[in-house]
């Protein structure tokens, strides 16, 4: 079966005394080989001053970085080590972009919910009356065990934000939230406003709460859903 991935160059061993040492990701044709061969030199642990600093693997044939576009142009390698070094800067200028926006958010969320009335609810009777519910980074479905996580809940004519504070060392008489189980949270609302629900999807990315580690509760008419 051909090799699909594009011939390139990629990281195969650091050592102090020579850099980042680079080998192509897959075989070539004897008639190339020779071609790029004055460019490269076959390492092996001896090559090196000290085999203790060496990262990565030091066997097979390498070139340095100064190399690597001459071995790149002889073998017509389009996805060079300069072009994969200018994508990652462009993706880290992105992520970044996208973190400030985020965090930005957070702020804003949080000076709106901080103010917010704690009215005393029980999560599974908001759980059932939510039309969504975000999960951000799957922190309330991988934490929630142990006494952590966040929740945003939209509700018809509400939004409450929900900060678990179930873990032992924390203060529980702030708890406004009754979880089944656990130690309960603190629950913030206010009323339904579209900015600030765009504002949850983009903290979130729009992740849903999937449930999987809650407890449902077995349903209680008494308990109802009045004032959510």
């Amino acid at each position: 079966m051909a090799n699909e991935e594009p011939l390139k160059l990629i990281e195969k061993c650091h050592a102090p005394e020579c850099g980042m040492l680079y080998a192509l990701n897959q075989e070539i044709s004897e008639e190339d080989f020779e071609k790029v061969k004055p460019y490269m030199q076959k390492y092996t642990p001896a090559s090196f001053e000290d085999v203790m600093k060496i990262s990565g693997n030091p066997n097979g044939w390498m070139c340095t970085l100064e190399n690597a576009p001459k071995v790149e142009e002889i073998l017509g390698i389009t996805e060079t080590l300069e072009k994969i070094a200018a994508d990652r800067q462009i993706q880290k200028e992105e992520f970044d972009k996208e973190r400030g926006k985020k965090e930005k958010a957070q702020l804003e969320l949080e000076e709106i919910f901080f103010s917010a009335k704690r009215p005393k609810q029980k999560l599974s009777n908001l759980l059932k009356a939510a039309q969504i519910v975000y999960d951000p980074t799957n922190s309330f479905r991988d934490n929630n065990y142990y006494g952590g996580g966040h929740l945003f809940i939209i509700m018809k004519n509400s939004i409450w934000y929900i900060m678990n504070n179930g873990r032992e060392e924390n203060n529980w008489n702030m708890n406004n939230i009754e979880i089944e189980e656990a130690g309960g949270a603190i629950g913030f609302k206010i009323p339904y406003d579209e900015h600030v629900h765009d504002l949850i999807k983009l903290v979130s990315d729009e992740n849903e709460y999937s449930g999987d580690t809650y407890k449902e509760p077995e349903f209680d008419s008494t308990g109802g859903s009045c004032g959510i």
